[in-house]
């Protein structure tokens, strides 16, 4: 990765476009970031960008505690002594990060899950936001859904960085099926990104946008996508491996550990989903469970 290039969208809020989007707000001498990206060398990028502008790091307002939302900010905090605010239901996988692949596994996970793109470097959170929290002039917005307690930030300049409560449309079609931790939150986050006003709208990955509608479409075109695909998968009774892997025959997927993980966990938050809508049962056959959808017996 090269030198970090900026954008100013409005007053004192700026954008760090890379593989994570990041946010910048100045204010007289500091500077806060939302999100802080990938790794140590994001940190590194980061700093020497803060210091061409004369800037000391306040602090980091992670949005949620995903290894490339928090990768830089062990370096930052060590380097800066800055603070670092997260949604409450976040906070203890950015102290503890191994909660990250372990949730993803459902278990103590195997090493490929124990690299910077699961597990990123521990630092301290200084203060754990509540939903609907302004403070410092930051409104804190709940969105959950991708993950466990996902907020967006929306700053003084009304510019609104969503985290991953949505993805850019490029972005659903190269993985074909978006990690998602909670499918009935997701799309209510959907409805809460729509209703709030703002004059840009940042998904960390995708391209920045003044009218989120097409954003909001296209990622509930692909929840109802892999919703159809699994209910056509389950038509008959299928275990969790197999239907697995005719969801990803569906979208075109070849497996590899982490995609297992990350794919194998978005299957089952659907799973239960569909068993709370009612559109899918489980059973147990020879010790193995099994899941179908349930068939509406017309009147």
């Amino acid at each position: 990765m090269g030198e970090i290039v900026s954008f100013n969208l409005a007053g004192s809020t700026w954008l760090l476009p890379g593989p994570t989007n990041i946010g910048l707000i100045e204010r007289e001498g500091e500077a806060w970031l939302i999100d802080s990206g990938n790794d140590k060398d994001a940190g590194r990028k980061i700093l020497k960008l803060l210091e061409t502008r004369n800037l000391r790091l306040k602090g980091i307002i992670n949005t949620h505690s995903n290894a490339d939302h928090i990768g830089a900010n062990a370096y930052l905090q060590a380097q800066t002594s800055c603070e670092i605010w997260a949604p409450k239901g976040e906070a203890p996988f950015i102290e503890n990060p191994l909660l990250e692949p372990s949730l993803l596994w459902g278990g103590f996970p195997p090493g490929e899950l124990r690299s910077k793109f699961f597990e990123a470097k521990a630092s301290t959170v200084t203060k754990k936001l509540a939903p609907e929290e302004l403070t410092e002039g930051f409104l804190i917005v709940p969105l959950p859904g991708h993950f466990v307690e996902m907020s967006g930030v929306l700053t003084e300049d009304r510019i609104f960085f969503l985290g991953d409560s949505v993805f850019g449309p490029s972005v659903l079609e190269k993985h074909g099926i978006p990690f998602l931790y909670d499918i009935r939150a997701f799309r209510a986050s959907l409805g809460r990104i729509l209703a709030t006003k703002a004059s840009w709208y940042i998904p960390s990955h995708g391209e920045p946008c003044r009218d989120p509608r097409e954003l909001i479409d296209a990622n509930n075109a692909k929840v109802d996508a892999v919703e159809a695909a699994i209910l056509g998968i389950l038509s008959r009774p299928l275990s969790f491996e197999n239907a697995l892997a005719a969801l990803c025959g569906e979208f075109g997927l070849a497996l590899d550990l982490p995609r297992y993980a990350l794919v194998g966990s978005t299957l089952r938050s659907f799973l239960s989903f569909l068993n709370a809508e009612g559109k899918a049962q489980f059973s147990f056959e020879n010790s193995r469970m099994l899941w179908e959808a349930k068939v509406e017996l017309s009147r």
